[in-house]
């Protein structure tokens, strides 16, 4: 979290409530008086005015947020709109019919930057994660606020004259003022950072074109369906008070079923669904309804079909739809969020207020069917375009941690030299009487007990005679010869691929032989290099594990085509994660500290690095981008929390929610150390108990899974 703690939340929580039962209360007296003053075919103009107005004030609005920031200017406008509503306090009893077409434009042009510059101000509140666990407790406030807008006016409408409603938004506004001033403001400079051009914004993010128009596509749907539910409403109810206790009592329905929806639903949705299946609840829902309701377009099934798209969009849509700019840097989500939010959604509205003008041609029976079509094929492309999100705001994520972590040098671990330096403990090779006269005299220097004659043979074999190969890959026991055994070794790799890999998959072999092969076979080019090493991550040993890890991932990086199936790599990752916490944090190769080269020759990393997590990185990095995940694992090191919250936040986008889950428990146990923990943030849920240890457990670590797992090479 940016600035604040608990008090940051409270404050955020209590202007949302707010503002949105200003939103409500607002919302009610506009459609009142528009419809007391105006007949409903009326409708269409004044909306396609009033979002008109607002993408001018849009445009406005978003040079002032570039140049001053959200924690000035959102404040300033909730002054301006106070101002206004005492001006229409004043003039409502004398120019009815003009004031309400003031309050309209008000309420729909500057309503839309005030709530739109909430969630910016939220935005640059919070980082990623916590976005994604604060958003929905905050938005649920909101809904409240909502409820409790609603129910505020269902009980004055009747008591007091209309002019006097405007003095209770007044005073809502004021008090929202209020809280938002009390706000922290982030201690990053973001208010001094330069503001890209928002052409350069939307290039660097273009998923956030498909996010315009989701917001257009579901606004124009949703404002067709308002029309028909208004339109039922005059025709049905009539004018005047009771038109705007019925108004009211809707959003104060709607506002309770966004409330249960909200609290009871969000959280699980996104984190078992992710961002984009959550957004699409709204399209998807309202298509269906929209579908069901061409059946019988009755007043009854129109207000439901109304009310169900209102509680998606307050529920399910706003929780997944504002954690897309979370990730952004906030000059850039300067440059984007006013124009989508308030550009996008008012297109939106006055193009679905176009399309109905144009509806009202037909014949007055065919209005409705029209409508609802009109609104299941719009909705309809939206939850098409919806669907394909998730996979370009992974792709953001990835570029916004790379350029946040450019300057990071590479954790101890990424880079490791596999050094040779192991007791001695040569085995030797039974003699075969079918061997040529050359083949005993080279063999029988290789069994010298006189390092130099091994040496020495070795240098002069060249290509090594395939009968000999065994003795020198067991000549990789011995401390004195084993450079010189993996030297002849690595000139005929391509050749002795297989020999190699079954001599890695040997258990009977002296393991300081076993552990030395998989940085041969990572420089050998052949499928069967792979394979080896494939099926040397099943090995009960984690340290050769270890290793077999590496030499993949070095492998695909020249070897794109080896490229694993992602199920297989997600059922090994989920097999390390299974450890028990001691054995987690345990593990150490034997070796490493030595083998390990500091990036540019600096000293050794200061905080210590998790070989564990390591290892799952670099299982991930065969399936998923190989910069991406290097770039997040040396993020989860640093104390940044805005880098550590990215990773984590691509890494969940980017994973199925059980290995992302089981990540996050164990990130937890990385360094550097947190007052909370990121599995904390992410999940809600304490650290298990219980303190680390210094003790290294033995490594004889996990059961081999029922069969070999192999590479997409085998």
């Amino acid at each position: 979290m940016k600035g604040g703690g608990a008090s940051l939340v409270r404050n955020a929580a209590l202007a949302s409530g707010l503002m949105m039962a200003w939103q409500v209360a607002s919302k009610t007296i506009r459609d009142s008086l528009f419809l007391t003053a105006f007949d409903a075919r009326a409708l269409p103009a004044m909306a396609g005015s009033a979002a008109v107005s607002a993408v001018l004030l849009a445009v406005v609005s978003a040079k002032l947020l570039h140049r001053f920031g959200p924690f000035r200017v959102i404040p300033a406008g909730y002054l301006l709109s106070m101002g206004l509503h005492a001006a229409e306090f004043l003039l409502l009893p004398a120019f009815p019919r003009p004031m309400s077409v003031l309050i309209y434009l008000h309420v729909v042009a500057l309503g839309s930057v005030l709530l739109s510059g909430f969630w910016a101000l939220a935005n640059e509140s919070f980082d990623p994660l916590e976005a994604r666990r604060r958003f929905g407790r905050i938005a649920g406030f909101g809904t409240l606020g909502g409820l409790g807008g609603g129910l505020m006016m269902y009980a004055i409408a009747p008591l007091l004259a209309p002019s006097t409603w405007l003095l209770f938004l007044l005073a809502l506004q004021l008090v929202c003022g209020v809280v938002l001033v009390r706000l922290p403001q982030p201690k990053s400079g973001a208010d001094r950072a330069e503001t890209p051009p928002l052409t350069k914004a939307l290039a660097g993010a273009p998923y956030l074109l498909a996010v315009a128009g989701l917001v257009a596509l579901v606004n124009m749907a949703a404002a067709a369906l308002d029309f028909l539910f208004k339109a039922q409403a005059q025709a049905h109810i009539g004018r005047g008070v009771a038109l705007t206790q019925f108004l009211a009592l809707f959003w104060v329905v709607t506002s309770i079923s966004s409330f249960v929806a909200q609290t009871g639903a969000s959280q699980f949705w996104l984190n078992r669904f992710g961002l984009a299946r959550t957004v699409a609840t709204l399209p998807v829902g309202v298509a269906g309804a929209s579908l069901l309701a061409l059946i019988s377009p009755g007043a009854i099934v129109l207000g439901l079909t109304r009310a169900w798209e209102q509680t998606l969009r307050g529920s399910l849509f706003r929780s997944g739809y504002e954690l897309f700019y979370a990730p952004m840097p906030e000059a850039e989500k300067r440059s984007v969020k006013s124009v989508i939010d308030i550009g996008a959604d008012r297109a939106g509205d006055g193009t679905g207020y176009a399309a109905v003008q144009l509806i009202l041609n037909v014949p007055a029976a065919a209005v409705p069917y029209c409508i609802l079509a009109l609104v299941a094929a719009v909705s309809g492309m939206a939850a098409w375009l919806s669907f394909r999100l998730d996979r370009a705001y992974s792709l953001v994520i990835q570029k916004n941690l790379a350029n946040n972590a450019k300057d990071l040098k590479p954790a101890e671990v990424e880079e490791l030299t596999m050094v040779f330096r192991t007791a001695p403990g040569s085995a030797t090779l039974p003699l075969d009487s079918g061997l040529t006269d050359a083949q005993m005299q080279q063999l029988t220097q290789l069994r010298s007990s006189d390092p130099r004659r091994v040496k020495e043979a070795l240098r002069e074999m060249g290509m090594l005679d395939p009968i000999l190969v065994p003795q020198v890959i067991r000549l990789l026991a011995s401390d004195s010869v084993c450079r010189a055994a993996h030297a002849a070794l690595s000139r005929a790799t391509f050749r002795i691929a297989g020999q190699l890999a079954d001599a890695l998959l040997d258990e009977s072999l002296d393991y300081a032989v076993r552990r030395r092969i998989p940085r041969l076979l990572a420089t050998c080019e052949t499928h069967r290099a792979w394979d080896g090493l494939f099926e040397g991550l099943n090995d009960p040993k984690f340290e050769l594990r270890f290793r077999c890890s590496r030499g993949l991932e070095g492998m695909l990086l020249r070897h794109p085509d080896f490229r694993p199936e992602p199920a297989v790599i997600y059922r090994l990752v989920e097999r390390e994660l299974s450890v028990s916490r001691r054995e987690w944090q345990g593990r150490q190769p034997r070796g490493v500290e030595e083998e390990s080269v500091p990036a540019d020759g600096d000293a050794a990393a200061e905080e210590p690095v998790s070989h564990s997590l390591a290892h799952v990185f670099a299982l991930l990095a065969l399936v998923l981008p190989r910069e991406a995940v290097r770039t997040a694992f040396r993020a989860l090191h640093t104390d940044d929390s805005r880098l550590r919250a990215l990773a984590v936040e691509y890494l969940g986008s980017s994973l199925p929610r059980e290995i992302r889950d089981r990540l996050c428990e164990r990130i937890e146990l990385s360094p550097p150390g947190k007052k909370e923990t990121l599995s904390q943030r992410v999940l809600g849920n304490p650290a298990a108990a219980g303190s680390s240890t210094t003790e290294r457990p033995e490594d004889a670590g996990t059961p081999r899974e029922e069969g070999k797992r192999r590479g997409a090479g085998s």
